[in-house]
């Protein structure tokens, strides 16, 4: 009977310390998700004492090291974002300065050229405009009379190709026609021969 009793308290013993490891377990498994989750789950499982809530000290422990823990983490990545806006503002700046120096000498560029040259030769804004257009109206009139070419090209192209697709077809019916002959005149040979054997017998 005591050896009975021994294996029920040791089964027990056992049987304990597995539902503490698969507490153990579950409990680090909810305590590694964001801290929101992690103070809903510590409430949770939390016991109740009156109107207070009793929180066990692993728990509080392991708060407090994540809650630390992700403290640091942001200070580290503010430290970063802090580095990277001074950064920033550095080449913001720089580029401001490169844009006043840009706009001054496009200023003093301005001022410069009241004439374009042109050929190398300079000229008023109106006289270039005037060659420009002058060019593009050629352009645009060889253009055109291209155009009209190519049109014409291309009609003559279209006669030719349903000319050569009448001759294709009248080629086509005289090869019929010639097999249709000559298939005829086999035939007729055929007989006359058929006739000779039969006639020398």
């Amino acid at each position: 009977m005591r050896k009975y009793i021994q294996a029920l308290i040791f089964l027990f013993t056992i049987t304990l310390s597995f539902a503490q490891d698969s507490i153990q377990i579950n409990t680090q498994a909810s305590m590694n998700g964001s801290l929101n989750k992690q103070f809903d789950y510590v409430v949770q499982k939390s016991n109740n004492f009156q109107e207070y809530k009793v929180v066990k000290k692993d728990f509080l422990l392991i708060l407090k090291r994540n809650s630390l823990d992700s403290i640091n983490r942001f200070k580290t990545e503010l430290a970063d974002l802090k580095n990277e806006f001074s950064n920033h503002a550095t080449i913001v700046q720089q580029l401001k300065d490169t844009l006043k120096t840009t706009q001054t000498e496009l200023d003093k560029l301005k001022i410069a050229q009241d004439n374009v040259s042109f050929f190398g030769a300079p000229i008023s804004k109106t006289n270039y405009n005037l060659i420009m257009w002058g060019i593009v109206s050629v352009l645009l009139l060889i253009l055109v009379i291209f155009l009209f070419q190519l049109k014409g090209a291309k009609s003559i192209a279209s006669d030719a190709k349903n000319a050569l697709e009448k001759l294709e077809d009248d080629y086509e019916e005289y090869k019929r026609k010639a097999l249709e002959k000559e298939q005829k005149l086999g035939r007729q040979l055929q007989d006359e021969i058929n006739k000779h054997n039969k006639s020398s017998k």
